[in-house]
């Protein structure tokens, strides 16, 4: 089995808790055989979705997945980019540490080159330009705890970015690396 199978294979397994505790909170037990997975998110125009993106057969609901890749969209031209399903395995498992009790904050999702190329500090090579990052925050959370979370499921799968910063975590689906950030742009 390659690398990138057997690491979806692990994120798909791994990440079947947090489909029951978003989808339904209370139900914390799963039926057997259920492959769903899920997520909680609000970006910054208020726009919420609360659903599984993986259906109970395994199959992905590529309806919201659609959802999603709007939410995740750039917000200052309004324009989609891609929603890499392994970007929302990723979040939803750092969001698992918390019993996914309240939604992810996405504070940036897809950038267009223009949006990315007019944010100060922001990478010229950004993985947001291919919507494969994200910078999130939990309310209540504090960063240091967010980061830690998102490091173990990086050291799990030999994945994930990391940038700590004052007010927001970045996550991407890049090789497994880390850096702290003083401003406030990944």
């Amino acid at each position: 089995m390659d690398p990138t199978t057997k690491r979806r294979g692990l994120l798909g397994g791994a990440a079947l808790a947090l489909a029951g505790l978003v989808t339904r909170p209370a139900e914390a037990v799963r039926r057997p055989g259920d492959r769903s997975r899920a997520i909680w998110i609000r970006n910054q125009a208020g726009e919420e979705v609360r659903a599984a993106y993986v259906r109970p057969d395994g199959q992905i609901d590529w309806q919201v997945v659609a959802r999603l890749k709007r939410l995740f969209r750039d917000l200052r031209r309004n324009q989609e980019g891609p929603m890499p399903v392994l970007l929302l395995d990723m979040l939803g498992q750092v969001q698992a540490r918390w019993g996914a009790q309240q939604p992810l904050i996405l504070l940036s999702g897809y950038r267009t080159a223009q949006t990315n190329n007019a944010l100060e500090g922001a990478a010229r090579n950004s993985r947001h330009l291919e919507g494969q990052a994200a910078d999130i925050r939990i309310p209540g959370v504090p960063m240091a705890q967010l980061a830690a979370a998102a490091a173990n499921v990086s050291w799990r799968y030999n994945d994930l970015g990391i940038g700590t910063y004052p007010s927001f975590v970045h996550l991407d689906i890049g090789p497994r690396r880390g850096w702290r950030g003083g401003g406030g742009t990944s």
